[in-house]
């Protein structure tokens, strides 16, 4: 797959600013054990699809916005549900009230479904059957389940206060020894726990975690085993909110989800999710760890990297197909059965399979730029159905925004087809229009150029957009084009070619115009029928070309590129003509031709 790379992470084990241990994962290939707290066991992987339907959600925190890390684990979690057909969910985890950020959700939402994922049960969906999909709607649910671990003697209340415990990490970490919790309050009776909770006393809920460490199975990196137990970790605060890893569990079990992807960093707390799933007795969803997602530093993405915010692919007219692709792409090992990498949203759920890359994955946005390019011709290629043009509205919009930016720069006016469009708000319209110069074009703009769309529009669309003002001799002198092809010819006879070859064309185009019944049909159906009937125009032209003599045939189609657009490349001579419809095509020949007229008239010779 080009433009990613894969990586090793190499262990970090180091202590923090307060003396808590900051644990990295390192997959090594290596058969030897690892120093690293996360040992590797023997266990069987298999990428095969699940022959049952998978019950999938995407859990976000609205305490930021969905960035491209989050966009693909939705987007992995989402194939995973539709493969299988099973369902996929939204669900809010919003449990860390202090750093909520107040429009997360919604931009959320906004993000998911302009990226065109859908879910099957969430917030914005009444009557879920397995709801609220809201954290912070769903606290007594976590209670009751806490106090059925309290009374099993599975959990314990700990009512030490965070000074107290903070100051038992400083001592233990100042004496070089662990600063885990030491289980102060492990040994406090129910009696007098159920006394000192009535009497008001605040406390927190620990976990009552095993002796040994639990093993766990994942997709991706097999059986893995922390060499260490689990400390007794809380599961519900002192604020009465539920711990990520509680909550996490809880949900994931009464909405019952039967698979979790996500990334690589979480593998290191799945033990103390095993052992909370193994105390309710209840049976852990299949996991899968992917990779994480760094610079070509190899650091963790961060907010001030080029391509993590969902606004910066938006602010580059992405389409979201191409999006998804690239997100796909980042980590997914693609079977040998499928042979491109190029995929629609739908070619992903043919063809997913749970086939994952171990190890991190270095992002490069160089593979992005080759899929806006598939993508784009793609649609370019496809019938101009409503759905598709929709989808090109995420580039038609912004050029469109540049043209009406233009058209107040004195130039003469739009074409009148698309001037009656654009008072009309004729959005479908004006997209066909931007579809079919798109189609014709032989470069596209490049998403990763920030000024690529707007020189594309000042350089390529120009000509198709807007009726050209009235020429001066001096156009034709000026256009090197032309002048290097007369140069073949005495001047005079070049010109009093190019006066017959404009003529010979134009009356064609002219018999075309008087076929239409109606002003009307003039303006709109005459380029609809050029439009939809390519051999029409075709034929136009080919019975106006010559059709003897290299040099004439160039000739020809120099002087009516020159004349329809003024440029020296671009689209096919057919194409322009049907771009800009047989009123303005008359229109720029007649001028043309009237340019040509002076200098025959005025004898002018190059030199």
């Amino acid at each position: 797959m080009r433009g990613l790379v894969l990586l090793i992470r190499r262990p970090v084990c180091q202590a923090g600013p307060k003396g808590l241990l900051q644990e990295r994962l390192w997959f090594s290939s290596s058969a030897r054990r690892l120093a690293n707290p996360l040992r590797k066991q023997t266990g069987k992987i298999t990428n095969k699809l699940p022959d049952t339907p998978c019950r999938t959600r995407f859990a976000p925190s609205p305490t930021g916005y969905l960035h491209l890390g989050s966009l693909r684990t939705a987007l992995y979690n989402y194939l995973l549900a539709k493969a299988t057909g099973g369902q996929f969910l939204l669900r809010i985890e919003d449990t860390d009230q202090t750093r909520l950020v107040p429009d997360a959700e919604k931009r959320l939402y906004d993000d998911l479904g302009w990226a065109g994922l859908t879910w099957d049960e969430g917030p914005d969906i009444p009557d879920g059957s397995y709801g609220p999909y809201r954290q912070s709607e769903r606290l007594h649910i976590y209670d009751q389940h806490a106090d059925q671990l309290i009374r099993e003697g599975k959990a314990y209340r700990c009512f030490c206060s965070p000074e107290a415990l903070e100051h038992h990490k400083q001592a233990a970490h100042a004496r070089g020894e662990p600063t885990h919790y030491p289980g102060t309050c492990r040994s406090v009776s129910q009696q007098e726990s159920d006394a000192r909770a009535a009497n008001g006393e605040s406390f927190a809920v620990r976990f009552k975690s095993g002796d040994k460490p639990m093993v766990i199975q994942d997709m991706v990196y097999g059986r893995y085993q922390k060499n260490e137990r689990e400390e007794d970790f809380i599961i519900r605060k002192r604020d009465g909110f539920p711990t990520y890893h509680f909550a996490n569990v809880v949900d994931d079990r009464l909405m019952k989800i039967t698979h979790v992807i996500r990334g690589a960093e979480w593998l290191i707390s799945t033990p103390k999710h095993a052992e909370m799933y193994a105390a309710f007795g209840w049976e852990s969803p299949v996991f899968a760890h992917v990779g994480l997602l760094v610079d070509e530093k190899r650091h963790k993405l961060s907010k001030r990297d080029s391509g993590v915010d969902m606004s910066w692919y938006k602010e580059r007219h992405i389409l979201p197909d191409t999006l998804l692709n690239f997100a796909l792409l980042l980590g997914w090992g693609r079977p040998s059965s499928v042979k491109s990498d190029v995929m629609t949203l739908q070619d992903m759920v043919d063809n997913f399979a749970p086939k994952f890359s171990k190890g991190d994955i270095v992002v490069s946005l160089g593979k992005l730029s080759h899929l806006q390019n598939k993508h784009l011709r793609r649609l370019l290629d496809q019938e101009p159905t409503p759905e598709n043009l929709s989808q090109l509205e995420v580039i038609s919009k912004p050029i469109w925004d540049i043209v009406e930016s233009v058209s107040k720069t004195g130039l003469d006016g739009l074409l009148l087809p698309l001037e009656k469009a654009l008072q009309d708000q004729d959005t479908s319209l004006l997209t066909s229009h931007v579809r079919d110069i798109l189609r014709a074009s032989k470069q596209l703009p490049d998403p990763l150029d920030p000024d690529s769309l707007q020189e594309f529009v000042l350089r390529d669309c120009i000509p198709f957009f807007f009726r050209f003002p009235e020429w001066d001799g001096g156009d034709l002198v000026n256009f090197g084009q032309f002048n290097q092809i007369i140069e073949e010819w005495d001047c005079d006879v070049a010109i009093r070619k190019a006066h017959v070859y404009l003529d010979q064309l134009q009356v064609a185009v002219r018999k075309t115009i008087t076929s239409s019944s109606s002003s009307s049909s003039k303006i709109e159906g005459g380029n609809n029928e050029w439009k939809t009937n390519p051999e029409i125009v075709q034929k136009l032209v080919k019975t106006s070309a010559p059709v003897r003599e290299k040099k004439n045939i160039k000739l020809f189609y120099a002087l009516i590129r020159w004349a329809l657009t003024k440029q020296h490349h671009g689209p096919s001579i057919v194409d322009v003509i049907r771009l800009i419809g047989p009123e303005e095509t008359n229109s720029r020949l007649d001028q043309a031709r009237a340019c040509v007229q002076r200098f025959k008239d005025k004898l002018i010779y190059i030199e």
